[in-house]
């Protein structure tokens, strides 16, 4: 954003707290002692990183778990992360969103197929569903807690900044980011308050589940064709030099 001669503000609408090891290696456990898993996918860095720190000290048990396994990142830094632990041959979908992980997924006979997901416990039942509906059977890794920070400071700077109209735009990077922001910004002023405010700015969201959560709380954002940060930004961008705010 600095590159672009913005100014950026973070607001910490999210706090993202690992699960002890012991109960990712429970789950883990839980998971491959059911039978071999065709498909390990992984929804952020975050959950990544924290699978990875538990296989440290139990590395042991991943060889029971594979066969055939394959490796799918939901995007490109997930992705990343991987290579991080030193993961080759990882599978990216063309769009880095849980609809993409269906489509590419789908180009595959998904019968019989076992996936097991990796990810926050904020995350809902709808891309497992839409999996099961292709005839997969799906298993759910709760990988770190996303809840809402016990840390406010940010979003009242956030409100007061935006009734004073300091901000040109607002991106909310995950659903998580967008419910948590209302339920923290209740306790100071009205929603219908928020609601107007936010809609004197440009919002972006960063994926389909993002803007279907902000909709859901009656705001309409944009959303990049490519659902990255670099993507959203300039999107972002793009509607403010062309003057698309309505006041």
């Amino acid at each position: 954003m600095r590159k672009l001669g913005w100014t950026p503000f973070i607001v910490h609408a999210v706090e993202l707290r690992p699960l002890e090891q012991s109960n990712i290696l429970k789950e883990f456990s839980r998971v491959i002692s059911e039978g071999p898993v065709d498909w390990l996918v992984f929804m952020s860095p975050t959950g990544v990183d924290a699978f990875f720190e538990m296989l440290k000290s139990h590395s042991s048990i991943l060889p029971s778990a594979s066969g055939q396994i394959r490796i799918m990142a939901v995007g490109p830094k997930t992705s990343g992360a991987l290579g991080h632990h030193g993961v080759q041959d990882v599978v990216v979908p063309e769009r880095y969103s849980s609809a993409g992980i269906v489509n590419h997924l789908s180009r595959f006979e998904m019968k019989g197929q076992r996936v097991v997901l990796v990810r926050s416990s904020a995350a809902d039942n709808r891309l497992g569903t839409s999996l099961i509906s292709k005839g997969a059977s799906v298993d759910t890794i709760t990988i770190y807690q996303s809840i809402i920070p016990t840390k406010r400071e940010s979003v009242l700077d956030f409100l007061a900044g935006l009734e004073k109209g300091r901000f040109q735009a607002v991106l909310f990077t995950s659903a998580a980011s967008a419910s948590n922001l209302f339920s923290m910004a209740e306790l100071e002023i009205p929603v219908s308050q928020l609601i107007h405010s936010l809609r004197s700015v440009i919002v972006g969201a960063i994926g389909p589940a993002t803007a279907e959560r902000l909709r859901e709380l009656g705001i309409d954002p944009s959303v990049p064709g490519r659902h990255l940060i670099e993507d959203a930004i300039g999107e972002l961008v793009k509607k403010y030099e062309e003057g698309s705010v309505e006041v």
